[in-house]
C-alpha cells in the first residue's frame, strides 16, 4: 500500500498514473490541505492527518509500506511518516535541509559541492552586515520556503535588498507559512536548467532535462517557458553529474526529485532541490508523445515494477521529440473576458495542448507567479528550431496583450446568484 501526502499540484497526475496502475495506494491530508483536495474518486482511500503517531498507527494498520510526497506541501510530513513507519525513504537526519534553503546550502557545504553563498537573516542589521561582507551585487532575497518565484527579488544594490527584506519578512508565503526572515544568496549568472530524476533504493534516474526561459520583470525573475534537451553537451553531462552529488548531499534516495540549476562560468551551481514532482501541471499525453513516459508514469513504474523501472539506469537518455512547457501569462491584472488568443496559438507548430485555462469572468491577479495560474500550455516537435520558433510566437501573442481580453475588475459586472 503507497500513501500520498498533500497529492495537489501535479501529485494529482500521480494519483492517475497510480489508478491507470491499479495500485493500492491511498490520499493523506493535513487539515489545512483536506478541504481543497482533488477528488479522486471513491477508489482512493483518504485519512486526514491530525497527529503523527495517530496517522502513523493507521497508516501501520492499513498496510501502508512506501511513503511519498504528493506535492511540496507534503514533503516534510513524507519523511517524518517514513521515518515512523520505518519504511524506505530519503535520509531523515537531512529533511530540514530538504525543505529550508538555508540548510539546504548547508548540507551540500558538508558534502564537498560547490554552491552559492547563502545566508539566512531575520533582521534589517543581519542583511546590511552580510551585504556589506560579499561587497558584490546584485543579490537574490527570497523566503527560506516557498515556490513559484513567490517573493523572490533580484537586487542590484543595497537599498533594493532591503525593500525586499521589508516585503518577504512577516508575510504569508506559498506555503502558507508566515516568512520570520528571507534568504539572501549571490547572485548566479549563466543559463537555467531544471532536472527532473526518479529514485530508487539511492540510485538516481534522468528522467527529464530542460532549458529555462527567465526574464526579469520589475526586479522578480518570472519564468516564461522550459524546453527539453534531447541530446547533452559537454556542459549539460557535467550539470547532471552535479545534480547527482547535490541530490546525495541531501539524502535522496526515493522517488521523485526536480532540481534546478544554473550553468556558470565556474561550473553548475544549485538554486535548489525540491524532493517531489514538478509542478504545477503535467500533461502525461505531451510528456509520452516526447518521452515514451511521464515523470508520474515512471514513478509508479519504479514503485509497481522495480525491475523493469532498474533496466533503464542501463539505457541513455535520449528523448525521441522536444517537449516545452509554458507558464502562460496575462498581460496585466483584472477581469478575464475572452479567451481569442487561444486560436491563434492552437495554429502554432507542435502545439498539443492547454490546461488550466482561467475561465471567462475569473480575475487574474499575479502574471508574474510560475504556478500555472493563467494556464499552462504544451508543445512537443521533432524539429527544435521549428518548436522555438512557435514560443517566440506566442510570447509575442502574450506581451502584446492579445492572449487574454482582461478588464479592470472595478468594471465587470456583477456575478448572478446561483440558484440553490
Amino acid at each position: 500500500m503507497i500513501a500520498l501526502v498533500n497529492p495537489v499540484s501535479s501529485g494529482a497526475q500521480l494519483t492517475e498514473a497510480l489508478l491507470e496502475e491499479g495500485a493500492e495506494f491511498l490520499h493523506v491530508y493535513t487539515e489545512d490541505r483536506a478541504p481543497a483536495a482533488p477528488s479522486g474518486g471513491a477508489a482512493v482511500k483518504t485519512v486526514v492527518h491530525t497527529g503523527l503517531d495517530t496517522t502513523a498507527g493507521r497508516l501501520r494498520a492499513m498496510g501502508v509500506t512506501t511513503v511519498l510526497a504528493g506535492s511540496e506541501f507534503g514533503v516534510t510530513l513524507a519523511d517524518e511518516l517514513a521515518e515512523a513507519l520505518g519504511v524506505p525513504h530519503h535520509r531523515h537526519e537531512l529533511r530540514a535541509a530538504r525543505r529550508d534553503k538555508y540548510w539546504m546550502a548547508r548540507a551540500l557545504a558538508d558534502a564537498g559541492v560547490p554552491h552559492a553563498g547563502t545566508e539566512a537573516v531575520r533582521s534589517e542589521d543581519e542583511l546590511r552586515t552580510v551585504l556589506d561582507r560579499w561587497g558584490t551585487f546584485p543579490v537574490v532575497v527570497k523566503p527560506f520556503n516557498s515556490a513559484g518565484s513567490d517573493g523572490c527579488h533580484i537586487c542590484a544594490d543595497a537599498g533594493q535588498a532591503i525593500d525586499a527584506f521589508r516585503a518577504n519578512s512577516g508575510r504569508r508565503n506559498l506555503m502558507g507559512e508566515v516568512n520570520d526572515g528571507v534568504l539572501v544568496q549571490q547572485f548566479l549568472e549563466g543559463p537555467q536548467y531544471i532536472v527532473n530524476t526518479v529514485s530508487m533504493a539511492g540510485r538516481h534516474l534522468l528522467a527529464e532535462i530542460y532549458a529555462e526561459r527567465i526574464d526579469r520583470e520589475q526586479g522578480a525573475p518570472v519564468l516564461r517557458h522550459i524546453v527539453s534537451r534531447r541530446t547533452l553537451d559537454e556542459a549539460e553531462a557535467e550539470l547532471v553529474a552535479y545534480v547527482m552529488r547535490c541530490l546525495d548531499a541531501l539524502g535522496v534516495r526515493e522517488g521523485a526529485a526536480h532540481t534546478e540549476v544554473i550553468l556558470t562560468a565556474d561550473g553548475p551551481r544549485l538554486v535548489e532541490v525540491n524532493s517531489r514532482l514538478m509542478g504545477p501541471y503535467l500533461s502525461a499525453d505531451a510528456y509520452h508523445v516526447a518521452y515514451g513516459y511521464s515523470s508520474p508514469h515512471l514513478l509508479a513504474e519504479s514503485l509497481l515494477r522495480p525491475e523493469e523501472f532498474a533496466n533503464r539506469f542501463d539505457l541513455p537518455y535520449g528523448p525521441g521529440r522536444s517537449l516545452a512547457k509554458v507558464y502562460l501569462r496575462a498581460h496585466r491584472a483584472g477581469t478575464v473576458r475572452a479567451l481569442d488568443g487561444l486560436r491563434r496559438v492552437r495554429r502554432l507548430p507542435g502545439f498539443h495542448s492547454v490546461a488550466r485555462i482561467p475561465a471567462v469572468g475569473e480575475p487574474v491577479r499575479d502574471g508574474q507567479l510560475t504556478t500555472g495560474g493563467c494556464g499552462v500550455a504544451f508543445f512537443v516537435h521533432e524539429d527544435a528550431e521549428l518548436l522555438q520558433h512557435s514560443l517566440d510566437v506566442l510570447h509575442e501573442i502574450e506581451d502584446a496583450g492579445e492572449l487574454y481580453r482582461i478588464e479592470d475588475e472595478r468594471a465587470a459586472p456583477p456575478a448572478a446568484e446561483s440558484g440553490s
